[in-house]
Order: structure tokens, then C-alpha cells, then sequence
């Protein structure tokens, strides 16, 4: 990621990096932008600060060298020691933000857009995890609603 991909309240996907590979995202959805919530606008520009941008504009560098750095790596090395080792990698973090956007009672579309997915089967399959309270509350919802509409009660 650079800092030119990013203009203060959204970040705009214009590659992708695996391992040494960089290039184009995988589907025209995964190139849309990103909104920047107001934490992560405040840990950016505090970052900003710290490491301004240099030549190449890269965010996320190694100090030493310059080069991007390994996101995986940092993953497992230094993450875990900020969340007390409760770290279970990208895609659990994913898993774990489409189910909180969902309980929070965002749309499956509006997560779709977030996670970039480009058919929304794929965030309600894989990124919006079932919860048995959400169902059973939402049961109690439709008994409710039977019963002040039909006068059903059993």
C-alpha cells in the first residue's frame, strides 16, 4: 500500500502483493476503494508522522532497507503481542470484521463491498459466521410478529 493510494477517508486497492509477486487485484470489485474509519485515519497520520514518506511512498516498510514489508511475517511476529496471542491470521480478520459489520446491522451488500468480494454468496458463505442467538432472536421476532398480526400463539 502507499500513501498515494490513500486520500485521508478512503484506500484505493491498486495491487496486489504476494510474497515477492505484486500485480493487478483479482476482480474489478477488489480494486474498489476501502472506507477509512476515524481510528485508522488517527493511526495513519500519527504513523505518517513517524515514518514520512519516502521515495518509493510505501506505507508499510521495513526501516533498515526500505522494501515493503512482509505482511505475513509481521502477522505472526509481532501482532499477536498487541491482541494477547489471539491472532489467527488475514483471513480470520476478514471472517471476524464481516461478522461484526453483520451484527452491528450493516447489509450483507455493504460488507460485500468492504471485504471487496465480487458476488455477495461469497461474504455470506465464508465471512459472515451464524450465531445462535442472532437466529433464535430472530425467531422470537417472527413469533411476535405472528401473533400481533394472525393472533397466532402456539
Amino acid at each position: 500500500m502507499k500513501w498515494s493510494d490513500y486520500d485521508g477517508s478512503e484506500i484505493k486497492v491498486e495491487r496486489k502483493v504476494w510474497g515477492k509477486h505484486v500485480g493487478a487485484p483479482k476482480t474489478e470489485a477488489r480494486e474498489a476503494g476501502i472506507p477509512v474509519i476515524t481510528q485508522v485515519r488517527k493511526v495513519l497520520a500519527a504513523y505518517k508522522k513517524q515514518f514520512p514518506p519516502s521515495g518509493h511512498d510505501l506505507i508499510f516498510r521495513g526501516e533498515k532497507l526500505g522494501n515493503p514489508l512482509d505482511l505475513d511475517n509481521l502477522g505472526r511476529r509481532d501482532i499477536p503481542d498487541h491482541i494477547n496471542g489471539a491472532w489467527f491470521g488475514w483471513h480470520a480478520f476478514r471472517r471476524g470484521l464481516g461478522t461484526r459489520l453483520y451484527e452491528a446491522n450493516i447489509s450483507a451488500k455493504d460488507i460485500q463491498a468492504v471485504l471487496r468480494h465480487a458476488d455477495v454468496n461469497t461474504t455470506m458463505a465464508y465471512y459472515i459466521a451464524p450465531d445462535k442467538t442472532r437466529a433464535k432472536a430472530g425467531m422470537a421476532k417472527l413469533s411476535k410478529g405472528l401473533a400481533s398480526r394472525y393472533g397466532i400463539t402456539r
